[in-house]
């Protein structure tokens, strides 16, 4: 029988531990060479450009205007971002100082030395008492509800332990993580190993948890949404998909189906790490879930989400992205009036940043017969906008006066039809029109930082703005009238938002394009393509 992990080193352990418990300022193009060893842990505190590197992240979620993910490690490190790419080391949700700094957990008790609750502890005694794996939040009752794995490398005596704290900031006073014990527990006798949770509030108002790895079945058993804990304690819950070759189990719900993510194959070994992730679904919570052929995930069926590709090796830990955020000023993402999804990943090697595991957020985009497709963040590059609405391009116009007519008795032109350009009559402006593959028609868009794009005409150099409600073109000065979000709905469709007015890029009538407060219709999408 296989154990969890079994082919791993210890060294290979070692580099997932230390490479969880800190980010680091990235390269800035290939990875060190061999002899100039790791670049420098960030401290605590410090903000860094770049997605932090963790491993197991949980659901990031948005609190107070703030992004947090939580991850394997001592005492579960986790981070913060104020706009989701510059990312900063908060510190560990469980300290081993018992005098307890503010917001830390209680004090150990007389004998025990962990960081870790003693109430969970107990459960795994073989755990060093540091070392927590793949935690999961929600939000429920005025307080986040973290769920956090406890076991030993080799071992199936495990458990998935609960603490709960009101804010996630460690600056507010109201900062307090509290013990809540037990949730469910592998004695190493069952056909289960209780780690990896992934929770799930579903919309009929129940709470779930799935979980397990590597031995077994996942399963999904009910909680008490009031307190966080098992429902039935003593009950394992439905087996819904095979952990054979399968671990971190994830559940979302989208029209009507239930959505079960897990992940095959090996993880923890860098570049040579297999970690794919697949899906299924269900109309019930507990299944059964089959994949796009009818193949049972029970039985090992489950249909590709995501895989290794360029640089990105061995994609893990699905979570969709939650934002409790919803008075924000401007609508649109998860949890909020927009409908734009967003699911974070950790991909087991990164190769542009030293091989090392590094988190990733990229839009969730829904196929026409109802499976979730992975999209992507845009990069650097030259792109077609085109209107959802008319199906026209974006594209630099200059209006122009027609020629004058031709005088009287003067004979028609004979020989090739000449193309006569008009007068320019005004400034270069935005307008839709029927796609030439002219320069004009083209848009170089690049990333600015906190989220922002700048989007710059291709034909004149100048750069795509707004005042007030109307869209115009000049020189790039990076004022914020300039910087764009570009948020990928469900369907594939952008919204293009201004970052001074929060007003969205939207097709007019007669050609023209405006700028005015988001609806989710096709006056206000666009397709972003290459041309």
């Amino acid at each position: 029988m296989r154990t969890m992990r079994s082919e791993f080193s210890w060294a290979a352990m070692l580099l997932v531990a230390t490479s969880a418990l800190a980010q680091t300022v990235p390269p800035a193009a290939a990875p060190p060479a061999a002899g100039q060893g790791r670049p420098p842990m960030a401290a605590i505190g410090v903000p860094v450009l770049g997605m932090p590197f963790v491993h197991d992240p949980s659901t990031v979620v948005r609190f107070k205007g703030k992004y947090y993910v939580f991850s394997t490690g001592r005492g579960a490190p986790f981070y913060s971002s104020p706009d989701g790419e510059t990312w900063t080391r908060e510190g560990s949700v469980f300290t081993q100082n018992p005098s307890v700094p503010a917001g830390g957990t209680q004090g150990p008790p007389e004998g025990y030395q962990g960081a870790i609750p003693e109430s969970v502890h107990a459960v795994v005694p073989k755990n060093n008492g540091m070392d927590v794996w793949a935690p999961d939040i929600v939000r429920l009752n005025g307080e986040f509800y973290l769920y956090y794995a406890v076991s030993s490398w080799g071992s199936f005596q495990s458990a998935i332990g609960l603490a709960t704290n009101p804010v996630l900031d460690p600056k507010d006073p109201a900062y307090k993580w509290t013990d809540r014990g037990v949730v469910v527990s592998s004695n190493g006798n069952e056909d289960l190993n209780a780690i990896d949770p992934g929770v799930i509030a579903a919309p009929d108002g129940t709470l779930w948890i799935c979980y397990g790895s590597y031995h077994g079945s996942i399963r999904v058993t009910q909680l008490d949404p009031k307190t966080g804990l098992a429902l039935r304690p003593k009950e394992l819950g439905a087996p819904v998909a095979t952990a054979r070759e399968s671990e971190a189990s994830d559940i979302i719900f989208h029209d009507g189906y239930y959505y079960l993510f897990v992940n095959h194959n090996s993880c923890c070994k860098g570049k040579n790490s297999e970690y794919n992730i697949r899906v299924g679904r269900a109309r019930a919570i507990t299944g059964p879930y089959l994949d796009k052929h009818g193949l049972p995930m029970a039985n090992g069926g489950g249909s590709l989400f995501l895989a290794a590709h360029d640089h990105r090796i061995g994609p893990g830990h699905f979570g969709l992205l939650n934002d409790y955020d919803l008075d924000q000023k401007t609508p649109g993402d998860n949890g909020g009036v927009g409908g734009a999804l967003r699911f974070s990943v950790h991909y087991e090697g990164d190769m542009t940043r030293g091989g090392r595991s590094v988190l990733d957020i990229r839009p969730l985009l829904w196929s026409l017969d109802g499976w979730p497709v992975a999209g992507d963040n845009l990069t650097d590059g030259t792109y077609q906008i085109v209107s959802r609405q008319s199906e026209n391009t974006l594209e630099s116009h200059v209006p122009t006066a027609p020629p004058p007519p031709r005088l009287a008795g003067t004979p028609a032109p004979t020989g090739p039809v000449q193309d006569v350009p008009g007068v320019p009559i005004g400034p270069a402006a935005t307008h839709l029109g029927r796609y030439l593959t002219l320069d004009n028609q083209k848009w170089t868009i690049a990333p600015t930082g906190g989220g922002f794009y700048k989007i710059v005409n291709l034909g004149t150099g100048d750069a795509l703005g707004t005042t007030d409600a109307a869209i115009g073109l000049a020189a790039y000065t990076g004022a914020d009238g300039q910087l764009w979000r570009l948020d990928q709905f469900p369907d594939g469709g952008y919204r293009i938002r201004n970052k001074a007015t929060g007003l969205c890029l939207t097709a007019a009538d007669s050609g023209g394009v405006g700028a005015s407060a988001f609806v989710r219709d096709d006056l206000h999408l666009w397709t972003i393509t290459t041309p």
